[in-house]
């Protein structure tokens, strides 16, 4: 908000993907410090606590798939398409469909808890899983993750196979001139790391979930291993587009350093005036 070189289409949806990773954050620390404490004191979880906290996670999931799909999308559209990029990929339409996201995903995760859910975890033909289930609402909850996961990978393809018949050209171009690797290629590569990311840290979760469905009797606690990649999906997200995005590493130095930087510039500028000024002051005297 406050650096102008960073108000682009794929920095916003990028914000917004890291926005993501931080309610997965909060989510699981919520989720992981109320279970120790309730377990510590010897109490069950309620259970409209157990829905809130798997409500969580479904969130979790749906706006990192759905904002990974935007960023994704937008890269497409700028490789691919980038005749009509400008046109449109604009500031408000990201926007927009960052408002999409979140009321999608928000709504998606929020049906249990105002009543797509069984009122007690042991009723007939419901799953014990999220403090009672409905098996309709998973098989829903799943289609929707897998979509946009297929969906991610379908454009990461059809952007790889554009860069890689131009890859030759644009090497030879950056060879000829000693230039560095072009930003657009780079921040697909970027894009594809994240995607992999993604898919690494959410696949055993959805999976968990499809065999929850294919068990006619309690199938168990979640393995707290599926957890753990999940935490390392939205942890490991701001190290790739730090390192990777030159700009994103700017930014963060001048959100940190940047008063200090401004200080040392202003003091240096004042510094140099004032030499400057003895200066003219002593060659003025000796003409005198």
């Amino acid at each position: 908000m406050k650096y102008e070189t960073l108000h682009k289409p794929v920095y916003i949806l990028m914000a917004n993907l890291a926005a993501s990773d931080i309610v997965t954050g909060v989510g699981v620390l919520i989720t992981t410090s109320t279970t120790f404490v309730h377990a510590k004191a010897g109490v069950p979880v309620a259970t409209a606590l157990v829905r809130l906290l798997f409500t969580c996670f479904f969130l979790s999931a749906l706006s990192n798939a759905y904002s990974l799909l935007a960023l994704t999308a937008e890269r497409y559209w700028f490789l691919v398409h980038g005749l009509t990029y400008e046109t449109k990929i604009t500031h408000d339409r990201c926007k927009v469909a960052i408002i999409a996201v979140w009321m999608w995903s928000g709504t998606l995760a929020l049906l249990p808890v105002i009543g797509w859910s069984c009122v007690y975890p042991s009723q007939g033909g419901c799953l014990q899983l999220g403090g009672g289930s409905q098996p309709s609402y998973l098989v829903l909850m799943l289609i929707l993750v897998y979509l946009p996961m297929v969906a991610i990978v379908v454009f990461n393809l059809r952007v790889f196979r554009c860069l890689w018949r131009q890859v030759s050209d644009i090497r030879q171009q950056e060879a000829a001139v000693h230039a560095q690797p072009s930003t657009s290629r780079k921040s697909a590569v970027t894009i594809l790391i994240l995607t992999v990311s993604f898919l690494v840290g959410w696949l055993p979760y959805c999976t968990v979930m499809a065999n929850e469905l294919g068990c006619r009797e309690d199938c168990g606690n979640l393995d707290p291993a599926v957890i753990a990649f999940v935490v390392l999906n939205s942890a490991v997200n701001p190290v790739i587009y730090g390192f990777r995005l030159e700009e994103i590493r700017r930014g963060v130095k001048r959100l940190f350093v940047g008063r200090a930087l401004e200080t040392n510039a202003v003091s240096s500028t004042i510094q140099e005036h004032a030499t400057r000024s003895q200066t003219t002051t002593a060659n003025k005297m000796r003409e005198w």
